[in-house]
């Protein structure tokens, strides 16, 4: 197998391998689709690379690997576990002659660990997680008893005001390495964009924004959901079990597969997925680097 740069003739193929790695993979997948299938000509913004079978230069199985280098510097890395750095040189080769702009790595551990080895620059964080997928249908959701006034909808970009303080709330807990690096202006046009896009359910109580649950990246056969946030006041009464249900049952309705990656730190998260029929699968990290080398 050999190492290339993706180009449009590759595209039928690469849908086909992460249609088959997508629990893995769904924020690569998930990006596939929205930002080069529903275009008619292959952006030069991103990079993505591929390793074919030089035996097999096409057909469903004859790409085994792929990294995708997003426009932000973000890097979903599927690649095989192997010692040292075998099999990657060419790979390697694309980051020494054309060395892009890269933030963090996300994905499987190992795969994650691979990439950072191949490309050595220096790694600032590491945030491990457990991978874990449910298919359709899901089992029932464990019963807990809810307040009257608590109300469970779907949200949509009129929410944006409404949920903003909730999404604040989340990014300083959960996904702020730094809370003082918070960014207004940035949080609130990724809510407004994830309400455009992606599937989100909120509970309010007495006409506030109390908890929410959603999808951050929708597949072709899974949606991984993320930003799973419940106010500190309102929670051990069951109001994120139901977000979740509404969620997983919106996607069964679709005929989808749901998957999600929680800190392994996390007791309660983890419990409360494996309650609602969550499985780990594997281990999935981010790494982030040192000033986006």
């Amino acid at each position: 197998m050999i190492w290339q740069r993706a180009g449009l003739v590759d595209l039928p193929d690469l849908e086909k391998f992460l249609i088959r790695k997508e629990v893995e993979c769904v924020g690569f997948s998930a990006w596939l689709k929205e930002k080069i299938t529903s275009t008619p000509h292959l952006r030069n913004d991103f990079l993505v690379f591929i390793k074919r079978d030089k035996n097999h230069p096409t057909g469903d199985r004859s790409i085994g690997e792929a990294v995708l280098i997003t426009e932000q510097g973000l890097v979903y890395p599927v690649i095989e576990n192997r010692s040292a750095a075998h099999g990657l040189h060419e790979l390697y080769h694309y980051f020494t002659s054309y060395p892009p702009r890269i933030s963090s790595v996300i994905g499987l551990s190992r795969s994650v660990d691979l990439f950072c080895n191949l490309v050595r620059r220096p790694i600032g964080t590491k945030v491990d997680y457990h991978l874990m997928h449910l298919e359709p249908p899901a089992k029932a959701a464990p019963t807990y008893p809810l307040a009257r006034e608590v109300r469970v909808r779907q949200a949509g970009p009129k929410d944006v005001a409404a949920l903003y303080d909730l999404q604040r709330l989340y990014e300083i807990e959960e996904v702020c390495l730094d809370p003082g690096q918070f960014n207004e202006t940035a949080c609130y046009a990724h809510l407004k964009d994830s309400l455009r896009k992606e599937i989100i359910y909120l509970a309010e109580r007495n006409g506030r924004a109390m908890a929410k649950s959603g999808t951050n990246a929708c597949g072709y056969r899974v949606w991984q959901i993320g930003g799973v946030y419940t106010r500190p006041e309102a929670r051990g009464r069951g109001i994120g079990a139901l977000l979740m249900r509404a969620v997983i049952d919106h996607a069964a309705r679709n005929d989808k597969a749901t998957c999600l990656f929680v800190k392994k730190a996390n007791p309660a998260a983890i419990a409360l997925y494996k309650k609602l029929g969550y499985e780990t699968v594997d281990s999935f990290r981010i790494s982030y680097f040192k000033n986006g080398c």
